[in-house]
């Protein structure tokens, strides 16, 4: 049975702290990761809030699903770095995320043809399950350099 024909469940679980005002988020073995409220609603600027964790799936989707691609086409690169950012609006329903801009900088060894590197960054965008999991626009401004 291929991924595709599998449903694929990952979980999470948390436990709230009260006088913290912040829960510890734990997955497996993964390094526990405390969350609460940004400071724009009262939290900690040290916590990890629910905002700042859908920029970083999103950021690291595209990064994994880029460099997938990458190995794929046998494409060498030599560094990846990305930035992300959510833009929340207020909305009839509250506060909803309106668009995400992601700023990858590749840089390459050996710089592919331009083809090459549209289509890299084309099916990274097409196959983030991420983005294609939410509903707003996800924007991609690529800066490429020749490492």
């Amino acid at each position: 049975m291929s991924v595709a024909e599998q449903v694929l469940s990952f979980e999470v679980k948390m436990k709230w702290d009260h006088e913290t005002s912040s829960g510890l988020a734990r997955s497996g073995s993964r390094m526990p990761l405390v969350i609460g409220s940004p400071p724009e609603f009262g939290g900690s600027e040290t916590n990890w809030s629910p905002e700042h964790l859908l920029t970083a799936s999103v950021a690291s989707c595209y990064a994994t699903t880029f460099l997938h691609f990458a190995r794929l086409l046998k494409v060498t690169v030599h560094d990846f770095r990305i930035s992300g950012r959510t833009d929340f609006e207020k909305r009839t329903n509250g506060l909803e995320a309106t668009r995400v801009v992601l700023r990858p900088v590749v840089s390459f060894h050996r710089m592919p043809e331009q083809s090459m590197l549209d289509n890299l960054l084309a099916k990274a965008k097409k196959y983030c399950f991420i983005s294609n999991s939410i509903k707003c626009e996800v924007v991609v401004e690529p800066n490429i350099l020749q490492g």
